[in-house]
């Protein structure tokens, strides 16, 4: 364990000590617990009271750190890993599975199966009729940056095309989704060549809008090509 993460552990544990002496389970998540934190990174501690209904997030500053917490009960816990699962974003489910225990108890120890589980069995897979409004999106998106936006535009549109893309390879390969870091974290995991070209591209300087839009249309080809005219969205229904 690394000085840092001992010291993050240490406040963490004193935190939960004193904000939360009653909880029945606690850890350490987020980018720290990863090993990836920067120097703004803050302390994500999830909390679980398994004796009363608890279900919101609240920030504090302790020990010199900003502490993210995020306090369930069972009821609230019951919702969020069930809400989470549907959406296939993980958050709740995420922190619990890969966070750092605060707490040496079996209560922590069977929430972190529990969320470890959901986390491996992956989100169900998505029909064919939103796989093809997810490449009919990203058909448009990159139709719209090939057409030479003015900067402002273009950059919007830039990181609309990683993001269609970026999740359109998560869905395909029956991965979590994740927004923003999460996003590319996610897609790191995936050993899907036009995976690790987004990433790489990302991680690339300079980054050309031409580069991605070869990226994102071989995303496309992967999953079935483009989808323009013919496509339909909603109901047809009328009167």
């Amino acid at each position: 364990m690394t000085s840092a993460l001992d010291g993050a552990l240490k406040s963490a544990q004193a935190f939960v000590r004193k904000v939360h002496p009653e909880a029945a389970a606690s850890a350490l998540a987020g980018s720290i617990a990863l090993g990836r934190e920067t120097r703004t990174s803050d302390l994500d501690i999830v909390v679980y009271y398994d004796d009363r209904p608890a279900s919101f997030a609240e920030t504090l500053r302790h020990d010199g750190w900003l502490v993210e917490s995020f306090v369930y009960g069972p009821e609230g816990i019951d919702e969020w890993f069930a809400l989470e699962a549907r959406q296939r974003r993980p958050v709740a489910l995420d922190m619990w599975a890969g966070g750092i225990p605060l707490v040496d108890n079996v209560a922590t120890v069977l929430l972190q199966a529990r969320a470890q589980g959901v986390m491996a069995a992956g989100p169900e897979p998505i029909g064919a009729i939103q796989q093809a409004d997810l490449r009919y999106g990203l058909t448009a998106a990159i139709d719209d940056l090939q057409g030479r936006p003015d900067p402002g535009e273009e950059f919007a549109i830039i990181a609309d095309v990683y993001t269609r893309a970026g999740e359109l390879l998560l869905f395909a390969n029956r991965s979590w989704l994740g927004s923003g870091k999460w996003l590319v974290r996610r897609l790191g995991n995936l050993q899907d060549p036009a995976a690790k070209r987004l990433v790489q591209w990302a991680e690339s300087v300079p980054r050309t809008s031409e580069e991605l839009c070869r990226i994102a249309q071989e995303v496309l080809e992967s999953v079935g090509g483009p989808v323009r005219e013919g496509h339909t969205r909603g109901s047809r229904e009328v009167g």
